[in-house]
């Protein structure tokens, strides 16, 4: 098991006697994390620390854990809504991820993307080359910055926040939520039922906030480097091997086996992991002449590799489906954005 699937487990609960030891272990550390937290919301909350105002309107999308609530795909509608609605959108990143920067650049094409560790900076850059409303990408704890919208994402299949950094997989606790203007709970293999109870919960605790549901279902395959039709697949038989670099893994095996296949092998690299020619050739070699299938955020990078030439290589690719709140969460978009604009 690879060193960030047994931080995983230790996250969850799980990993044995191990794990146990390990969250006894970080205990402190998650203590010292919860008071550096709480002292910075006092600063921000005393008016102590300083807030930039853009230029022009900012949404923000982000979340509460480490990775793999949908951000980009959630980002991605977003701009979609905004763009239809006459609004002229730019997305805004730090730069880290160099994978989600290329999905944007294909599922939006001509909007523009803004890579800036200095996330005002970049609002400013998007801004002078005529956006007039931006877009962060994971901004939510980026706070030096005002936006009109904070939309946070909560993962089902983590439930609402509990053990924070170094023990669990928050970066902030649940009463972080209060900042929020909406909160998004997603499920990729968790039950509806499951997500509307963690939507109700949230809403128990954050009355003022919009709330939605939203499915990132697995919708079909393509192969590596083929531009997919809408409501096209490809058809493959026989076991597959998974192999992916994103936060859990575990949830594109359920996508794939969703699709009616089953999963011979699961491959799992660390989140954003920058794939190697011998790690894609080694992967390759092992699935035996099985198809793999990696994800689009995986597949951006296997294009790139000579490994990946005549190899049965499939991307399972997502689509978002709102079953809660879409209607809500686009007026709270578009009248923050009114509210600026007068």
């Amino acid at each position: 098991m690879r060193a960030h699937q047994w931080v995983r487990q230790v996250w969850s609960g799980g990993g044995g006697i191990s794990g146990s030891v390990a969250r006894a272990v970080l205990l402190p550390g998650e203590w010292l994390f919860r008071a550096a937290l709480r002292v910075r919301a006092l600063r921000y909350r005393a008016g102590t620390a300083s807030v930039a105002r853009a230029s022009i309107p900012v949404i923000s999308v982000g979340n509460l854990s480490v990775g793999g609530t949908g951000k980009t795909p959630v980002a991605s509608w977003v701009i979609r809504v905004l763009r239809d609605r006459g609004a002229r959108p730019a997305l805004v990143a730090r730069g880290y991820g160099e994978d989600e920067l290329l999905l944007h650049g294909r599922w939006t094409p001509g909007i523009p993307v803004v890579a800036d560790p200095d996330r005002a900076a970049g609002v400013e850059q998007a801004a002078g080359n005529g956006a007039s409303v931006a877009v962060l990408d994971d901004g939510f704890q980026h706070r030096r910055l005002a936006r009109e919208v904070d939309l946070v994402l909560v993962a089902a299949e983590e439930g609402v926040p509990g053990r924070l950094l170094p023990r669990g997989p928050f970066r902030e606790p649940l009463e972080a939520l209060g900042r929020a203007h909406g909160v998004l709970v997603t499920r990729k293999s968790a039950s509806l039922e499951a997500a509307r109870e963690v939507a109700g919960r949230i809403r128990a605790h954050v009355p003022g906030a919009v709330v939605g549901v939203a499915h990132l279902r697995p919708a079909g395959l393509r192969p590596l480097g083929v531009v997919r039709d809408p409501g096209e697949s490809e058809l493959i038989e026989g076991p597959v091997v998974v192999a992916t670099g994103v936060a859990r893994p575990e949830s594109v095996a359920a996508g794939v086996r969703a699709l009616g296949l089953e999963v011979a092998a699961l491959k799992a690299f660390p989140d954003h992991h920058d794939f190697r020619e011998a790690e894609v050739t080694s992967v390759v070699q092992e699935a035996a002449g099985r198809p793999v299938v990696v994800t689009e955020k995986d597949a951006v990078k296997w294009e790139l590799l000579e490994a990946t030439r005549g190899a049965p290589v499939q991307v399972l690719y997502q689509e978002l489906t709102w079953e809660e709140g879409e209607a809500a969460m686009e007026e709270l978009l578009m009248g923050a954005l009114a509210g600026r604009m007068e």
